[in-house]
């Protein structure tokens, strides 16, 4: 099994539906995963920067608002009049939607130095599933060039350079060849080439931007937002640090699909979930709807959009069903077996979060019409919501199965192949009820049937039944008790077995009312306990389970919205010193990430390390994980 790449030492800029990926090192170089990348494909895997043969080695590379990345770095091969380095070259990466500008500043000491500025291109149009596996594709030569310009067309992708001249001589100092002239390493790839001079206080100016368009992507740029971090309401200091970094990713992963392209939605996260998720952008709206009720408003419109109107085993899809992604073509990830169609609905939780977000919206009073509107949509999720538990002597509870075979095996958020296990480390079997997705649906439940009964629907009756039903259900069946006493187990598996090791999961109960008073103590205690908290967040697993790894993606390691859910629950059951102590955990570990919050890191506590410990292979920016600061400034007093 292929290991994931790497991302934690990768430097990015996204501005969906592109993104910018560099090395460790600043460079978009062919040795790693780097590029550009535009909807599901790398477009382009390298873009190396020599002067006079020379690359740049990097000395700081930093990020700033509005889609920017700059990269300064000094060649050591250029003499000077004294043993410091005599040459700089400034790089600025700035990312916009299907457009990706290079600007370069070469600097020196010296009076004089006659400059050849060279950067070396190779375009691969490696889709994402292949990236993740480590396959890349060899590179293409362009279709087209000419004295300024490439072009490459690819199976409806394209993608389009052109380097007009220098800002420091007529254009003709500038020259593309796009034949068999060796690259910077010995290559023959296609290379921008600049000659002029430099001298002291007289910099050598160059810039190329880079077009990228796929004509058959699912998804496409959103319009911008207008969030900001409210005047006064959070004080210089980390926490506004980290609402300020998290809120210009976010940003960036704004994006539409191309079939409504008014109704704005979070993209999951980068690199790999580039689009419309289902449950990731649906938590994205709900943490951000304090601040933007129209990305609630669009991601339930989207999501509306594709419900399910049929069954088809081979996708999923059922009759009110809320998709789990969106996808251009068909996703092929060999190693884990799985062959998603474009448009896949197994998740067994999108659709109750869907009507909870619904609720959440109606209850803010924002925006009534367009609850309105989505009423239609709501009552056919919540009919799916009631056929999809059947009657309670034969299980009453929400499970998820693999029908297709090729489709995700755990349909829940926590996805990986071990992550539902016993406390001997045994995998539970199917069909599996998670703790959290019958929170959400008696959540969804609810708050549909005060909807239906505000605006004088029928059907609210039997919505509050089942939702009594449901806990009830889960009272008798998911609670379990251990030396440090009871506590809500997992998930139940196929045989009605509960899983019998503390999880993470139970914090996302915490407020969606299947909780009584007692049982919501227990979990506050068991999550605030060694065995869950790390001090950075929680732990997605018991500390002391057999299968405990902190390095696990499921199964030790600590996920930034998953402590985020339990920090919003806390404060909806009453526990605000428990969250307050959650949230402060959480802002601490931002501070290894530069003040952002990653998709998840590892499980070592602050015990073993003063800093949060990276998972190598965390997305970043991720939605749900930039979304969880407005929870951080909810619990640390900074928002309403």
């Amino acid at each position: 099994m292929s290991v994931q790449p790497g991302l934690h030492r990768q430097h990015c800029i996204v501005a969906a539906p592109t993104q910018l990926w560099l090395d460790a090192n600043g460079r978009l170089a062919q040795d790693g995963f780097s590029g550009l990348l535009h909807g599901d494909s790398r477009m382009l895997c390298q873009a190396t920067v020599t002067v006079n043969g020379f690359s740049p080695e990097e000395v700081t590379v930093e990020s700033a608002p509005g889609g920017v990345l700059r990269v300064r770095g000094l060649i050591r091969g250029i003499e000077g009049h004294t043993a410091d380095p005599a040459v700089e070259v400034l790089q600025t990466w700035t990312v916009t939607p299907g457009v990706v500008r290079h600007s370069l500043k070469v600097g020196t000491s010296l009076d004089s130095l006659a400059v050849e500025l060279a950067v070396d291109l190779a375009a691969d149009f490696t889709d994402m599933a292949s990236i993740r596996l480590s396959r890349f594709t060899t590179p293409q030569p362009p279709e087209a060039a000419d004295e300024h310009s490439l072009r490459w067309h690819n199976d409806g992708r394209t993608l389009a350079i052109s380097a007009p001249g220098t800002n420091g001589g007529s254009p003709a100092a500038a020259g593309v060849t796009a034949d068999a002239t060796p690259g910077a390493e010995g290559s023959n790839l296609p290379r921008l080439l600049w000659h002029g001079t430099a001298g002291r206080g007289r910099p050598f100016d160059a810039e190329w931007q880079a077009v990228l368009d796929e004509t058959e992507s699912a998804v496409v740029a959103a319009a911008p937002s207008s969030l900001a971090v409210p005047a006064m309401a959070v004080p210089a200091g980390p926490l506004r640090t980290l609402l300020e970094n998290s809120l210009d990713e976010l940003d960036g992963l704004r994006m539409a699909t191309r079939r409504l392209p008014d109704a704005p939605f979070m993209a999951a996260g980068a690199p790999w979930y580039f689009t419309l998720f289902g449950r990731d952008s649906l938590w994205a709206a709900r943490f951000l709807l304090p601040l933007d009720a129209g990305l609630a408003t669009g991601t339930l419109r989207a999501l509306a959009t594709f419900q399910g109107s049929s069954t088809d085993p081979g996708s999923d899809e059922e009759p009110g069903r809320i998709l789990h992604e969106l996808r251009a073509k068909e996703l092929v990830l060999e190693n884990d077996g799985l062959h998603l169609p474009p448009v896949y609905y197994g998740a067994v939780d999108a659709t109750p979060l869907w009507l909870c977000l619904l609720g959440e919206l109606w209850q803010s009073g924002k925006a009534d019409d367009a609850v309105r509107a989505l009423l239609p949509a709501a009552q056919q999720a919540a009919q799916w919501l009631l056929a999809s538990t059947g009657p309670s002597d034969t299980g009453g509870l929400l499970r998820y199965r693999n029908v297709s075979g090729h489709g995700l095996g755990h349909q829940g958020w926590k996805d990986s192949a071990d992550a539902m296990q016993f406390r001997d480390g045994r995998l539970a079997e199917g069909p599996v009820a998670l703790a959290e997705a019958q929170g959400y649906a008696h959540q969804a439940a609810m708050a549909t049937a005060e909807l239906l009964d505000a605006v004088g629907d029928p059907g609210s009756g039997e919505l509050r039944d089942f939702a009594s039903a449901l806990a009830q259900q889960f009272r008798e069946r998911f609670w379990v008790e251990d030396a440090q006493g009871p506590y809500p187990a997992m998930a139940v598996d196929g045989s009605g077995t509960p899983l019998d090791v503390p999880g993470s999961n139970m914090g996302h109960l915490l407020g969606t009312g299947i909780l009584g008073p007692t049982e919501a103590r227990h979990v506050a205690a068991r999550l605030l306990s060694p065995e869950l908290f790390s001090g950075f967040g929680l732990h997605t697993l018991s500390h002391r389970a057999p299968g405990f790894w902190p390095f696990s993606y499921h199964c030790g390691s600590v996920w930034s919205h998953d402590t985020a859910i339990a920090v919003r629950g806390l404060m909806a059951e009453g526990f605000t010193s428990e969250a307050k102590a959650l949230a402060e955990g959480l802002l601490a570990a931002s501070a290894a990430f530069g003040y952002r919050l990653p998709q998840l890191f590892a499980g070592v506590t602050a015990a073993e390390s003063s800093l949060a410990v990276p998972y190598p292979a965390s997305c970043h920016p991720q939605a749900w994980s930039s979304a969880s600061a407005v929870v951080l400034a909810q619990a640390l007093g900074g928002l309403r």
